[in-house]
């Protein structure tokens, strides 16, 4: 459960409305898309015209908002009035404790109307984002044979050891959050040019910039600098990982830094890890075309693949299904 919502069950209860997974994924991504034509240059106000994209915006804005709110009612009163009658903990006694709850009771200035608005943009910061950055890491996986067999013996006896893949079972997976922190570094969601602005005379390789000017630089271009990352170009998960020979203490770029820092960073590393853990544990794949698909890269706002890196997938057949016959 991450926003209190139990993301297994479909069955609505008086105070919240049942989960339909694509409706929800849907309208994250109308909304996600508008974001997007936005950053690269469309004037905000273009949502109040009588146009189709328009109406679609406002339609999934709506929904998605009239979806949240019981949620987000109930995170604000389980903030406000932590104790039942009889003295216990509201929250123990509703089972495992919402993200949105826990969000909720650390900053008492959240309002109903402002704490709608980040968990909207914590849903939007963690879909889309996550899909793509899983799409590289499948894509190098399938490349990486020591990788990938490593991942699957981790993700197995994790899976032995809980019976599940859940928050009690992230400490048995380092590596495949390792995997993911890989991924970002080479194919960042981000990838392309990324600019600040400077508030202080600022100098840079000798040059001092005053202030006002304008700095960009490549997401992709950074993590792949040698001077930081040894071996750039290969996929090496072990180089974020504690005590290791070849670099402890790689920096993270890819979710920004200070203030302005991804607000939807842990949500998307929480979810990656977890269905990365579970599309190892359960399924087998191959790349269509290769590695054709990780070097043919398109760049927009995003970093894509050409051809679209198409997949087969199977179900696999994990060693505790093995019958002696």
């Amino acid at each position: 459960m991450l926003l209190g919502i139990p993301v297994e069950g479909h069955v609505a209860s008086p105070e919240r409305p049942a989960l339909d997974v694509e409706k929800v994924y849907q309208t994250t991504a109308v909304i996600s898309y508008r974001f997007l034509r936005v950053v690269t240059g469309e004037k905000m106000w273009k949502k109040y015209l009588p146009l189709k994209s328009s109406r679609e915006y406002w339609s999934a804005r709506h929904y998605i908002e009239d979806f949240l709110t019981p949620y987000v009612d109930a995170a604000l009163q389980q903030r406000d009035q932590p104790c039942s009658e009889n003295g216990t903990d509201k929250e123990a006694d509703s089972g495992t404790p919402s993200m949105l709850t826990k969000i909720a009771a650390k900053e008492s200035r959240y309002t109903r109307e402002t704490l709608l608005s980040e968990s909207l943009e914590i849903l939007i910061a963690g879909t889309d984002t996550t899909a793509h950055s899983l799409s590289f890491a499948v894509g190098e996986l399938t490349l990486n044979t020591r990788v990938l067999n490593k991942a699957r013996s981790i993700v197995d006896e994790a899976w032995a050891k809980h019976g599940e893949f859940s928050l009690n079972t992230l400490k048995d997976l380092t590596y495949i959050r390792a995997i993911v922190k890989e991924t970002l570094r080479l194919y960042s969601v981000a990838s392309g040019s990324t600019s600040l602005e400077t508030t202080r005379p600022t100098t840079i390789e000798g040059m001092t910039l005053p202030i006002g000017t304008k700095i960009s630089w490549s997401m992709q271009a950074a993590g792949r600098e040698p001077k930081i990352y040894p071996n750039p170009t290969e996929f090496m998960p072990e180089r974020w990982l504690d005590g290791t020979k070849e670099s402890p203490s790689v920096p993270m770029i890819d979710f920004g830094s200070g203030l302005h820092r991804c607000l939807g960073e842990h949500l998307a590393m929480l979810e990656a890890t977890m269905m990365l853990a579970q599309l190892l544990h359960n399924f087998e794949w191959e790349l269509v075309n290769g590695r054709a698909s990780l070097e043919k890269l398109q760049q927009n706002l995003l970093i894509y693949p050409a051809d679209g890196m198409p997949v087969r997938l199977k179900a696999r057949r994990r060693p505790s299904e093995n019958i002696a016959v």
